[in-house]
């Protein structure tokens, strides 16, 4: 009977040895685990740099960067450059990664002239073309005779504005295929307008300060102004946009297939974007991107038809 009470005692210690031991390496592996999960946690995030005209673009694009910092580890950091050139500057310079703001047309021109090779890699939005007036002035009719009207000087938002005139019903042009309007292609202009082109900024400023009395630009540039959408006496109908007059998402020829900005615009193509922003501008908001869309063949068919004299 003893040696039965020291062999169970024998057999008791071995079993418990047993399990502490088991015990111990199920927590070594447990212990193991986690310090794995908290080193991925703890890597240094990518940043992808935003470059974009306006304080309205920062606002959507921090709230695109928490999503994109809680699910993918990059975080945006948005860039706001008031100046159209310098937006594009800073991107072949290397300063920014991409940029959000310009049409493929201005794009285009811009690629000509400056001898950069930056693409677009998504469509990104259509901000309504708009012509906003002084208080005294409440109707399209109501714009007097003279009256001084700012738009912005490139020539491709020169050809967008007077579409908008024309629209509108304010002048009459000359309108040749393959050929952006000009202001010499007005062919009547019954309210003798006076035409002042100024730099993108300048143009929301020109009103507000009271140096003209109408100006057309972008909802979201006049928003930057204090304008709102029911201020506005005139909008561009976008379901009649072209595809060179929506804004782009850009980057350098060097990285169209960069998996990383390829996940930023996902994340900009999203449901959870256009709730957003449908919530925050109402109609000014008017996402651009479709299935199926092609942003590089659109850029090269816009070349071969507008670029190639």
């Amino acid at each position: 009977m003893k040696q039965l009470k020291v062999f169970f005692k024998a057999s008791l210690l071995l079993l418990v040895s047993f399990i502490i031991v088991a015990c111990g390496n199920q927590n070594s592996n447990n212990a193991s685990t986690t310090n794995q999960d908290v080193v991925t946690n703890d890597e240094e995030p990518t940043v992808v740099k935003v470059g974009m005209g306006t304080e309205d673009g920062r606002i959507m694009w921090e709230e695109i960067g928490e999503r994109l910092l809680e699910h993918e580890n990059i975080e945006i950091e948005p860039v706001v450059i008031n100046d159209f050139y310098q937006l594009n500057r800073a991107l072949s310079d290397g300063d920014i990664d991409m940029n959000l703001y310009q049409y493929i047309s201005f794009l285009a021109q811009y690629n000509e002239d400056a001898g950069t090779e930056l693409r677009p890699i998504g469509y990104g939005s259509i901000p309504p073309i708009a012509i906003f007036a002084n208080e005294s002035i409440e109707s399209i009719d109501d714009i007097p005779d003279g009256a001084r009207v700012s738009f912005t000087d490139d020539p491709v938002n020169i050809d967008n504005s007077l579409i908008q005139l024309k629209t509108a019903g304010l002048i009459e042009v000359e309108e040749v295929e393959g050929e952006r309007l000009s202001i010499d292609k007005i062919t009547n202009n019954p309210k003798n307008l006076e035409f002042i082109p100024l730099e993108g900024p300048e143009v929301a400023r020109s009103l507000a300060t009271g140096d003209v009395d109408v100006m057309i630009t972008g909802l979201s540039m006049a928003n930057d102004a204090g304008f709102k959408p029911e201020d506005a006496l005139y909008i561009e109908d976008t379901d009649k946009t072209p595809y060179y007059y929506q804004v782009m998402m850009v980057t350098n020829k060097d990285r169209v297939d960069d998996e990383v900005l390829k996940t930023v615009v996902d994340y900009y193509q999203s449901e959870e974007t256009v709730k957003s922003e449908k919530a925050r501008r109402g109609d000014a908001y008017v996402p651009a991107w479709h299935e199926g869309e092609t942003p590089l063949e659109d850029y090269d068919k816009y070349v071969e038809e507008f670029m190639k004299n």
